[in-house]
């Protein structure tokens, strides 16, 4: 053991020495998160303001909508075609009606991409920014590789080796605050330029139907299709409105055109309006957007406010954090030191933990065995009982009637007894079981393990910063920081804890068992004493020889029962007559009046009580005079 432990110690302390070379490569992934922050934070201003609603990507969504609205009428005009067509019957009418729907149909065999759920404009307009951010990516990266080439890079990795002077990563946490602040001062100036250059360019993009080939293209369908329903109403609808009122018509007739024309006429003036608004607030914008091209969106003027507004909308760039919270990161960066730590620790903890569960598991098993036995011993007495009637059976089935029956009844009272009992004492041990496997098994997940650990690294961590200081090294002075560890009142603390909660397993424990033999065990017992007061009392007058063999077997049983209760450790209670009444030790069932005896004296004892040591388990039942 000795050796094993030594050979742990000289492997906590190699993973020690090697957190000079940790840390630094810590500051330099830190700088890179820090600096991957400041990408995200500065790719999102270029969404934001390529998305401000002096851009034509600010309309894109209603042009699309508006040409697939259209087309839904379209579809829907068509259905009610074909549900109606035999309606027509007027050749005349037929044939403008004819014409109006192959012009639908042609319109709604051009159209695409209108039924698969995606916007293509909106695509169009996501790819153009997705690359302006990729570019802009691109421009940053270059920025962090010219960061790492400059003498502030090289001053913060000198400070990371000398941060290992400190206990409390003081030095340390100075080191990340000026990695921070030089970031922002090396980089902020180039940062914002690439965010004015970069969203320039997109909106230049965006406003451009050169290359918004999607939004110019759907732009001119619109129109189209606003034309196409102009000419639907005013030409062909009115035709047929005229060959209506010239000829007579059915009502199927009249109700189907008047269906159709009512819901092109109002998609065309509900759409046309929609189209305009659209193409007159467009042309508005971009009109704007040429005179002042990128400016009007920008919501900083100078690179100090575009610094201020990325800092605002992120606190993380308010580095450094805090010393907790950077201590917590530290620690959770050195996994394979703290993996040998908390085997330490844990080995420690566990020597004893299992120390202690090991002696209380005993005594609980040894306790449940205990009542077991105990309760198995009675059975086998109750059995010696049932035994002695079932090998006389013939005999006694073959006498007196009322005796036979006395023998009889109590045998199968006995036999209800038994397995009563062994049923019980079965329900018993399996819920026992499980309530030792629950211990074991909370032994193996307590939430108060975390802060042994936390508490037990922060102690043993602090021992070794303390160790690089004084220049100390090797197993032996680990081995002092471990010894000093289980001597320290964080250890005391848990120690305390774990016996507290023992001492609560163990309550819960004797519980159960003081239930099972208050509600079980003398339950059977006390139940038996009756059989004897009016069942054997009976028995005893008889004059057949047999009969009074068999009483005599019984008071042997009985005799032997309290052997079995005295041999552990249980007492009777059974007041004599005229002793005083005991509200601890007796329960009244009946007071009578009685001239002789005294008020509070015991007439009789109808059912015994039992005590273990000063507990007493099951009070007597008597009678008491008034």
């Amino acid at each position: 053991m000795a050796k094993t432990n030594l050979a742990r110690e000289n492997r906590i302390f190699g993973k020690w020495t090697a957190l000079s070379a940790f840390l630094e490569r810590f500051v330099a992934v830190r700088a890179v998160d820090f600096y991957r922050r400041i990408k995200y934070l500065v790719g999102s201003k270029i969404n934001t303001a390529c998305g401000n609603d002096m851009a034509l990507s600010a309309y894109d969504v209603e042009i699309f909508e508006t040409y697939g609205n259209i087309m839904q009428v379209y579809r829907m005009v068509a259905d009610h075609h074909v549900k109606g067509e035999k309606a027509l019957k007027l050749p005349e009418i037929k044939g403008i009606w004819d014409g109006i729907y192959a012009l639908i149909m042609s319109r709604l065999m051009a159209a695409q991409n209108v039924d698969d759920g995606i916007n293509p404009i909106a695509a169009e307009k996501k790819e153009i920014v997705a690359k302006a951010v990729l570019f802009a990516s691109g421009r940053m990266d270059e920025l962090l590789e010219s960061y790492k080439m400059s003498q502030d890079w090289a001053e913060a990795r000198d400070c990371a080796r000398l941060s290992l002077l400190s206990p409390d990563f003081d030095d340390l946490k100075v080191t990340l605050e000026n990695l921070t602040n030089s970031i922002a001062d090396f980089c902020v100036d180039s940062l914002y330029n690439i965010y004015i250059q970069t969203t320039e360019a997109a909106l230049s993009n965006l406003n451009n139907l050169e290359k918004r080939r999607e939004a110019a293209g759907y732009n001119n369908l619109l129109k189209e299709e606003i034309e196409i329903l102009r000419q639907i109403i005013v030409v062909q609808a009115m035709a047929i409105e005229k060959a209506i009122w010239q000829n007579e018509t059915s009502p199927e007739e009249t109700e189907f055109l008047g269906e159709a024309l009512t819901l092109l006429r109002e998609t065309y003036q509900r759409e046309g309006q929609a189209y305009n608004a659209i193409n007159r607030a467009f042309l508005e914008s971009a009109a704007r957007n040429r005179e002042n091209l990128g400016r009007i969106v920008m919501d900083v003027d100078s690179p100090e406010d575009f610094a201020a507004s990325l800092t605002e909308i992120a606190p993380c760039l308010d580095l450094p954090v805090s010393h907790e919270t950077l201590k917590t990161g530290l620690l959770e960066k050195y996994a394979p030191l703290r993996e040998k730590l908390e085997e330490a620790l844990y080995e420690l903890r566990n020597c004893f933990d299992t120390n202690l569960a090991s002696k209380n598991i005993y005594f609980c098993k040894k306790a449940i065995w205990q009542v077991g036995q105990m309760a198995e011993d009675c059975c086998l007495s109750f059995a010696e009982i049932v035994n002695y009637y079932n090998e006389g059976r013939e005999y006694f089935e073959q006498i007196d009637r009322a005796e036979g029956d006395i023998l009889k009844g109590i045998s199968e009272t006995i036999s209800i007894k038994i397995e009563t009992l062994r049923e019980a004492a079965q329900q018993f041990f399996s819920e026992a079981d499980g309530e030792i496997e629950g211990f074991l098994e909370d032994r193996v997940q307590k939430p108060e393990d975390e802060e042994f650990f936390a508490k037990g690294e922060e102690y043993l961590l602090g021992g070794l910063f303390g160790a690089l200081r004084a220049e100390k090294k090797g197993a032996q002075f680990v081995k002092g920081l471990l010894d000093g560890f289980a001597d320290s009142e964080i250890f005391e603390g848990f120690r305390l804890e774990a016996e507290r909660a023992w001492a609560r397993r163990n309550d819960a424990l004797n519980k159960k068992i003081l239930n099972f033999k208050r509600d079980s065990l003398f339950f059977e017992l006390s139940t038996f004493e009756e059989i004897m007061h009016y069942s054997v009392s009976r028995l005893r007058e008889s004059v057949d020889v047999q009969i009074l063999e068999f009483v005599v077997e019984i008071d042997k049983q009985y005799k032997r029962l309290e052997a079995i209760l005295a041999k552990h450790g249980i007492e009777k209670i059974a007041p004599a007559a005229h002793e005083p009444f005991n509200a601890k030790e007796h329960e009244v069932l009946m007071a009578e009046q009685n001239p002789d005896f005294k008020k509070g004296e015991i007439i009789k004892t109808m059912n015994s009580g039992y005590r273990q040591g000063d507990l007493v388990i099951v009070r007597a039942n008597v009678i008491a005079a008034r």
